[in-house]
């Protein structure tokens, strides 16, 4: 069972190291990027300028900055900003220095891993468990058993090593970008940032020299100086991310096409995995002690301390259902629901509908629903900022998630409630207290949600299937997971992701296939089956939900539709076109400056 006790805890969530006089080539096969202007002029003010907006927006409460001096005229600069959503005191002076000159840059949460974590801030304990740390492989044994998403930076000052990398599965942000070989040594420099900084007229180069880091620990020396620098990966050396990262071991477990799971088997796997699920929610939802000001409306409206991004569809339903159950009696829950046709949306009709079964069977918890009515017109107010977050994604069908996500995440709209077995409007106007969103980001992925899979299945039976599950879920981190937690941190919110708990994720991936999902039913029912039984058998007022079909939500608010009308002309254009794949003409090669 995993605590996470009382005490001073904090999110550090804006990320930035800066490498002055070195080209690190932080994945270790990169190619440079091609420096906008030399060293003389872009200077470490001039970029902390640049990264000033990222760095205020992702962490409002507070910022720390620690410079290193290193060999060769070389300096490393390392800032973090502070979103706070634990702890009963405010803290806006943090130090990410310990008293003997390491440094950690640390952005996520740590639910175990950590011995006496229960005691304080976990930042401190995850600097103060580095700092006994004196081998790489110490290090990386360390954060290979940490529970959580996280992205660090981590300076090792006995060994001059910058320390790097993301949690297994992905689920916060880290780009890198090399500046290059072009010029002399003491012109290059190198940065980690949860942000790309590249403006959008940079030189394509530049541009595309911003990558995400993929999921691991990295090494860097940079005691030695100006020069290039190769990184090293290490393995993972907990079993758990061990797994998870492996390939080949999605479990398919039958043998021929016609194979199935009785019901009992899928009922006996949706009580073990609704057990899972259930301590998942109650993690992220536990101890957020921090909220926004609470929103206007007739009379004082309670702030609820987290909100959930909700369609109304099964597995947002499913992780409303257990924030009733977990969070504190009491509380309110916000559930927020964007669309873009004017209320007009089949989300919007799914949310309003799951609201009121939700509420009929939980009488004594106050959910919520925020209807974020927002157009094509706010997007492109918004373009510059959201085409910034997005970097190095770059298509329209990123930019219509990342709207989609980035307008829900301001969870700002008209509040409904459920009285009486109807929906009275509390406020309209009204902005979410919450600094906590959760998303239901990997149950398609793991569960097999989407319309691909059932494809797949048919060209290919079963282990078709299985090797298509394990390459949504290996890529998760690079097609969705830095690119949602950019736009939705962006709103000063944290997302957090139960479906995506290693626990859980373990969990999906040895249950064998014919549990998960049954492709020879039709949607609605054989897709995504064991999350289908979970909703209708463990959580009351979901069953309209449980057989609710799929829809992404740039198809459910209504943005695609409206994106592919005006840029392609119609949707069937869009289709002709593959529109998902589709470069913006922001990041043509040739656009205009």
């Amino acid at each position: 069972d995993r605590k996470h006790g009382g005490g001073a805890l904090t999110l550090m969530c804006g990320v930035l190291a800066i490498v002055f006089g070195a080209d690190v080539r932080w994945q270790g096969d990169d190619s440079p990027g091609e420096p906008s202007c030399s060293f003389s002029e872009e200077t470490e003010d001039s970029i902390l300028r640049r990264a000033e907006w990222f760095l205020t927006n992702r962490g409002p409460d507070g910022r720390a900055r620690e410079t290193r001096t290193l060999g060769g005229g070389s300096r490393l600069t390392l800032t973090s900003s502070l979103l706070q959503t634990r702890g009963q005191a405010s803290i806006s002076n943090f130090d990410i220095s310990d008293g003997e000159g390491n440094v950690l840059l640390f952005n996520g949460e740590v639910y175990d891993g950590l011995p006496h974590l229960g005691e304080g801030n976990d930042g401190e304990a995850l600097l103060r468990a580095l700092g006994k740390c004196e081998t790489a492989t110490e290090v990386t044994s360390l954060l290979s058993g940490l529970r959580g998403p996280w992205s660090i930076v981590y300076w090792q000052k006995r060994t001059e090593t910058l320390f790097y990398g993301r949690d297994v599965i992905g689920r916060r942000s880290l780009l890198g970008f090399c500046g290059g070989s072009a010029g002399p040594p003491w012109q290059r420099y190198s940065v980690l940032s949860s942000v790309s900084l590249a403006p959008l007229d940079a030189p394509e180069r530049e541009r595309r020299g911003w990558r995400e880091i993929p999921p691991g620990v990295y090494s860097a020396r940079l005691g030695s100086g100006p020069g290039c620098v190769m990184p090293e990966r290490h393995a993972w050396t907990d079993p758990v991310p061990a797994a998870l990262a492996s390939t080949g071991t999605v479990n398919a477990a039958a043998e021929g096409r016609e194979a199935r799971a009785t019901e009992e088997e899928v009922e006996a796997a949706a009580k073990e995995l609704f057990g899972l699920l259930t301590e998942a929610v109650r993690l992220r939802c536990s101890l957020v002690h921090h909220t926004r000001k609470e929103g206007s409306g007739p009379g004082p409206i309670r702030p609820a301390p987290v909100a959930i991004l909700f369609s109304g569809g099964l597995d947002s339903a499913i992780l409303a259902g257990i924030a009733g159950l977990v969070c504190s009696p009491g509380d309110p829950i916000d559930l927020v629901n964007v669309c873009f046709v004017g209320g007009g949306s089949p989300d919007r009709a799914s949310a309003r509908s799951c609201l009121l079964e939700l509420s009929g069977a939980n009488p004594s918890r106050d959910f919520r629903l925020i209807e974020v009515d927002s157009s094509l017109a706010d997007v492109d107010g918004s373009r510059a900022r959201l085409l910034q977050l997005l970097q190095p994604a770059e298509t329209f069908m990123d930019l219509n998630i990342g709207a989609a996500l980035a307008m829900a995440a301001s969870a700002k709209g008209r509040l409904l409630a459920c009285r009486g077995g109807e929906l009275l409007v509390v406020s309209e106007v009204y902005e979410s207290a919450a600094l906590v969103i959760l998303c239901g980001h990997g149950a398609d992925e793991q569960a097999g949600g989407y319309g691909r899979h059932h494809t797949k299945y048919r060209a290919g039976g079963w282990a078709a299937l299985a090797e298509e599950i394990e390459l949504d879920t290996q890529r998760l981190w690079r097609r969705n997971l830095g690119r949602d937690d950019r736009c939705i941190s962006d709103l000063g919110r944290e997302a957090r992701f139960p479906f995506l708990d290693e626990s859980v994720a373990l969990a999906l991936r040895t249950m064998p296939l014919p549990v998960k999902c049954d492709p020879g039913r039709q949607p609605g029912e054989g897709d995504k089956r064991v999350l289908r039984v979970l909703a209708r058998r463990f959580l009351p007022g979901l069953e309209n939900a449980s057989r609710r079909t799929k829809r992404a939500i740039q198809f459910g608010s209504r943005i695609a539709k409206l994106s592919n009308k005006r840029d392609f002309g119609s949707n069937r254009a869009a289709n002709t076109a593959s529109a998902g794949t589709v470069v913006l003409p922001d990041f043509k090669p040739g656009k205009p400056a």
